[in-house]
């Protein structure tokens, strides 16, 4: 063998690779933000509203839960999973340890939204 062709083993002859997270998605509808009626480009990122369960961006919950704790100067606002976010102390968060001044579940994990059953089987 060529030492050409040892470097160009495996690779793909042609244009660039699409993301996995676009292939397939060119006919799919994108759902507007509930919030800010933005589309929502990428509907796994998407966060369940509380109170209807519909689709909203993640840093539209973020900004909505943030103004909802409140956080102080010395804290941060981080998503724990599960649909749940908590005010942190800063300097603990810098050394990797939590402490956890106030937690908001956002999501109601009972009542799931059409729109992630979609994305389950779209996603297998």
């Amino acid at each position: 063998m060529s030492s050409t062709s040892r470097r160009h083993r495996g690779r793909r002859r042609g244009g660039s690779r699409r993301s996995a997270s676009l292939r397939g998605q060119a006919n799919k509808p994108t759902p507007p933000c509930e919030v800010c009626n933005e589309p929502i480009k990428d509907i796994s990122t998407a966060i369940a509203k509380p109170d209807s369960s519909l689709p909203i961006h993640f840093e539209c919950a973020l900004d909505i839960v943030s103004k909802e704790l409140n956080p102080r100067d010395d804290e941060k606002i981080i998503y724990l999973g599960k649909g749940s976010f908590a005010a942190v102390k800063l300097e603990a968060y810098r050394r990797k340890r939590l402490i956890v001044r106030s937690q908001v579940d956002w999501e109601n994990t009972e009542n799931r939204g059409d729109w992630r059953i979609g994305l389950k089987t779209s996603i297998l």
